[in-house]
């Protein structure tokens, strides 16, 4: 049996040390690499733009540039609902109709409000659905890359979110000034759309007397870039002009930039169970004052007509809604007068007899021919003799 040779102490102390510092030296190092991970952030941004009838139809701001696993989270900002749209739809399912997809909580009806969460690696179809003011969504990035989205019942709103690996990102600083170019670009274009929409309004005088008034259901401008990312635009949510005065007679014709309709309520009915979607249009084009009467749906895709044409043959103060807007506030008033009454002009005659101090002469002409009879009469009378 071979026996081991004993280790000299100052040896086995020599490792100790060694294998502690190596201890020391990897505790070190996790807390280094521990301490320069990412932290995963947060970037808070805006969708819509003003109240009640103004609707600025962009998200502020509609872009930025995030790390792989932070998020973005949209919050509605308008009266006006919105979505956050990645991805298409179901096939042959219109945009508007798009059902909610790839977010973990519920929608409540307005006026509550809904918090969303989801994430999006990149593909498929991830939709918060319409979402009102106040609401909420958030979306955590999982994958590099640039992603568009939009919103489904305003088309020409959209934007996009630049994910990267690693390198320069959006602080929430930058992102609020962004959203503040947007936001000031719009709110400041609303005096000059309404006024040059108002400019549009026309009157036609027809050979019958009366005249064919061609309005607007609302004023908006063409989608374009916005100073703060991404596109949008600016829609005023009024019929224009709000009252038109009319005389009995005469036509109507609104004409629909967006989707909206042009309901007359039937007599006592509230207009808030008038559903924008479902009611039928009325073909009949002659108002009668009491029955209700609707455009449907105009401009909201192909086979929708983008104009409707009432005319008034009675005086009266008729108030309509757009069903679909109505809530905002979208509401107008023609008011009818009584046409007025065409007098054929005056005969000679009526003209002389019309004119102050001719009854005289007048009646100097009545006896001279009467006294023109009586002599021709007597003239006759000796001839027979």
């Amino acid at each position: 049996m071979h026996q081991h040779a004993a280790v000299p102490r100052h040896t086995v102390a020599h490792v100790r040390a060694l294998l502690a510092t190596g201890l020391i030296l990897g505790l070190l190092l996790s807390v280094s690499f521990a301490g320069t991970a990412h932290a995963a952030t947060t970037l808070n941004v805006g969708v819509g733009v003003g109240a009640g009838t103004i609707a600025g139809n962009v998200y502020v701001p509609g872009d930025m540039t995030i790390l792989v696993g932070d998020s973005v989270k949209w919050t509605i900002e308008s009266d006006e609902p919105h979505s956050v749209t990645f991805g298409d739809g179901p096939a042959g399912v219109p945009p508007p109709n798009w059902p909610a997809a790839g977010f973990t909580g519920t929608v409540p009806p307005p006026p509550a409000t809904a918090s969303l969460t989801g994430t999006y690696a990149g593909t498929g179809f991830l939709n918060t659905e319409l979402l009102f003011k106040g609401s909420t969504a958030t979306v955590t990035f999982t994958t590099a890359g640039t992603f568009a989205f939009i919103c489904q019942i305003h088309p020409g709103m959209a934007g996009n979110v630049n994910v990267v690996a690693s390198g320069a990102t959006t602080t929430q600083a930058e992102a609020d000034a962004k959203a503040t170019l947007t936001r000031d670009a719009i709110l400041g274009a609303v005096a000059g759309l309404e006024a040059s929409t108002a400019a549009q309004v026309s009157e036609t005088e027809r050979s019958d007397g009366t005249s064919l008034w061609n309005i607007f259901t609302n004023s908006a401008q063409d989608p374009a870039p916005q100073p703060g990312g991404g596109t949008g635009f600016l829609e005023i949510m009024r019929f224009v002009p709000p009252t038109l005065e009319i005389e009995a007679g005469d036509t109507v014709n609104w004409s629909a930039l967006l989707p909206h309709t042009v309901t007359f309520p039937a007599a006592g009915q509230d207009p808030l169970t008038i559903d924008p979607f479902t009611t039928p249009a009325t073909t009949n084009a002659v108002y009668d004052g009491t029955s209700l009467y609707n455009s449907a749906l105009m401009a909201a895709g192909p086979g929708s007509a983008s104009s409707y044409e009432l005319t008034f043959p009675d005086a009266g103060t008729f108030n309509y809604v757009c069903a679909l807007h109505q809530f905002l506030g979208q509401t107008g008033t023609i008011v009818v007068s009584e046409a007025p009454v065409i007098t054929p002009p005056p005969t000679d005659h009526e003209k002389l007899a019309a004119t102050p101090g001719s009854e005289l002469p007048w009646l100097a002409i009545w006896l001279l021919a009467a006294l023109s009879a009586m002599v021709a009469a007597g003239t006759l009378a000796l001839r027979r003799r």
